[in-house]
């Protein structure tokens, strides 16, 4: 995988950088020696998530909605761009999406038109995601799929992709797009593994599921969906393409939940909803051959990255407890 040389001293943005993929990303720079600059509004990221670094980037509160992005890219020299800043809600989506659009699509077209204009030599990584895809019939996405977006989310990250796409052929920026499919972790306080682990620390003995338990999810741990975009900055073409970035390892959320139980000694009953909401996709699986085809192999199993979330999200219980009393 990618040495700390091939980052040392290298001048790089990370925009949503104080958020739970984001934040992982930042330490992973850091500890390769980069000079990180960490642009964040604040709306979901947490000051907290940067604690181990913060006195070793630059950290600026920043709405790429509404800040003059220029003035933040003029005079600087970065050499690589992570853009990981955006809303990732499906749900709100739906409810809201004409916010969603603003937050992912239009934030997006108003950074890499200053790139275009004041950095045009960066390498720019976009995080992009799954729902592009919509649903599927039952074999895993390639990236050459058709992408039919069944979410206001989806349509939002793929518009972003095609700009990207067109600014690479149009004024030759060096950009790619990483689809991830479903990231967990230390410090998502959100999704499915999340709302999983949680619940069962709640209630040992009833675990609710949306859905019927069948829904199809690749997981990716964060710390191995950070190397995938450090490994695509290194060795991609970056000329606009896409990549997935998944474990390559589909499984059905009952099947996830029954690991999390056993991991935490537990052993609910389940209950399923049956309903698994507008906009929610019933599989996704990726077929990441591409992303292999640079050198990517997951480093931290399933069984490995469920552990540490656990061990997270019972630190992250006790103190909101301690808190409370």
């Amino acid at each position: 995988m990618t040495e700390k040389s091939d980052f040392n001293g290298r001048a790089v943005l990370v925009t949503g950088g104080a958020g739970f993929i984001g934040s992982h990303l930042v330490e992973a720079l850091v500890r390769r020696g980069a000079e990180v600059t960490v642009l964040d509004n604040l709306s979901s990221g947490h000051l907290k998530n940067l604690v181990a670094v913060k006195d070793r980037v630059d950290l600026r509160t920043f709405d790429l909605q509404r800040d003059d992005t220029e003035s933040l890219l003029a005079g600087r020299n970065f050499e690589m761009i992570f853009h990981l800043a955006g809303h990732a809600d499906v749900s709100y989506s739906v409810q809201n999406p004409i916010e969603d659009f603003e937050r992912n699509a239009f934030g997006t077209l108003r950074l890499i038109e200053a790139i275009r204009h004041l950095q045009p030599h960066a390498k720019v990584l976009f995080a992009s995601s799954a729902a592009v895809y919509g649903d599927s019939s039952g074999d895993s996405f390639r990236e050459e799929d058709p992408t039919w977006p069944i979410a206001p989310y989806g349509v939002s990250k793929l518009t972003s992709e095609r700009y990207l796409d067109v600014y690479a052929r149009s004024y030759s920026l060096r950009t790619a797009s990483l689809r991830l499919f479903p990231v967990y972790g230390p410090r998502l306080r959100a999704h499915v593994v999340y709302d999983l682990i949680r619940k069962v620390f709640e209630n040992p003995h009833e675990l609710f599921i949306h859905g019927n338990g069948t829904q199809v999810r690749d997981f990716s741990y964060v710390t191995n969906a950070v190397e995938a975009f450090l490994l695509v900055a290194e060795r991609g073409r970056l000329r606009g393409e896409v990549y997935n970035v998944a474990a390559g390892e589909p499984m059905r959320i009952k099947d996830i939940a029954q690991l999390i139980c056993e991991r935490m000694n537990a052993a609910p009953r389940f209950i399923y909803s049956g309903n698994i909401g507008t906009g929610v996709s019933q599989q996704w699986s990726a077929d990441i051959s591409r992303l292999r085809k640079l050198g990517y192999h997951p480093r931290v199993s399933i069984a490995e990255g469920l552990a540490d979330t656990v061990a997270w999200i019972r630190q992250e219980m006790a103190v909101t407890e301690l808190r409370s009393t």
